[in-house]
C-alpha cells in the first residue's frame, strides 16, 4: 500500500537537497517545481489529507518514529482521518494534543476502529538552543 505522505516528504527532502546543489536558477525552479507538484497531490485530496500531511511533515522533522498529530482534531474529522491514514497504509500514531477535550477526541479514535495503547513520550519541536527537542507524553494507538 502506497503512503502518500512519506512519497511526499520524501520528495520534498529530495527537492530541498536538489535546490542546495543547484548552480543555476533553472535548477533551483526545477526544485522548488517538484517540491510544489509533491504537495500538490495532498492538497488535491482536500482538508483531511492536508492535515494528515501536515502532522506527517512535523512528525518527520521532529523525528518521531511515528506519525504525531499535537493539535486539535475536530470531532467531525476524526473518522475522515482514521479512513485516511488507512487509506495510507498508517497502522500507529499518537496523539499528544494537550487541549482540555483531547480525552474526548480519543474516545472519537477508540469508536472509529483505534486501539487506545500505553503512553509514550514524542518529540515536541527543537529546543530553544536547537539541540535536541522538547518531549511531551502522548497515547500511542493502533488502527484496526
Amino acid at each position: 500500500m502506497t503512503n502518500i505522505f512519506e512519497e511526499t516528504y520524501n520528495t520534498i527532502a529530495e527537492a530541498k537537497k536538489a535546490y542546495k546543489e543547484a548552480t543555476t536558477a533553472e535548477g533551483r525552479d526545477a526544485a522548488r517545481e517538484a517540491a510544489k507538484a509533491a504537495e500538490d497531490r495532498i492538497i488535491e485530496m482536500g482538508d483531511i489529507a492536508c492535515k494528515v500531511w501536515r502532522a506527517y511533515r512535523n512528525s518527520r522533522d521532529n523525528e518521531n518514529e511515528i506519525l504525531d498529530f499535537d493539535d486539535i482534531i475536530w470531532d467531525r474529522d476524526v473518522e475522515a482521518i482514521t479512513t485516511c491514514m488507512k487509506e495510507n497504509g498508517i497502522k500507529a500514531f499518537t496523539y499528544s494534543c494537550r487541549a482540555t477535550d483531547a480525552v474526548e477526541t480519543l474516545w472519537l479514535f477508540k469508536e472509529a476502529g483505534c486501539t487506545i495503547g500505553e503512553m509514550v513520550e514524542v518529540n515536541l519541536r527543537k529546543d530553544f538552543f536547537g539541540k535536541g527537542y522538547e518531549k511531551g507524553h502522548a497515547f500511542r494507538m493502533t488502527l484496526n
